[in-house]
């Protein structure tokens, strides 16, 4: 059985800004992530990228709860995530 990862925490804490090609950059490692089945969660955003990152409707696509502005935030977030895709798993592999 191979094991893969469920959630993708990205450290913005050393981010003072972020321009047009960032969020590109962002949005397309974003999407690959989804379509790995991969949970992005931010950590670490400062209040000038949290701003961009709000009106370029990242918040839409991560989920609000998923921009965060601490590590530990965003640790907590990942245990629940990995958590309730756990539970989920489980809940299958009963029904199937």
């Amino acid at each position: 059985m191979i094991l893969r990862a469920k959630v993708r925490i990205i450290r913005m804490r050393k981010v003072p800004f972020i321009d047009s090609t960032g969020l590109h950059n962002l949005s397309v490692m974003c999407e690959q992530s989804e379509e790995q089945g991969i949970q992005v969660v931010l950590s670490g955003v400062l209040p000038a990228v949290e701003t961009v990152l709000l009106k370029a409707k990242f918040d839409e696509r991560l989920g609000r709860e998923n921009i965060c502005s601490h590590i530990n935030l965003a640790l907590e977030r990942a245990k629940a995530i990995v958590s309730t895709t756990t539970k989920k798993l489980i809940k299958m592999r009963i029904f199937i």
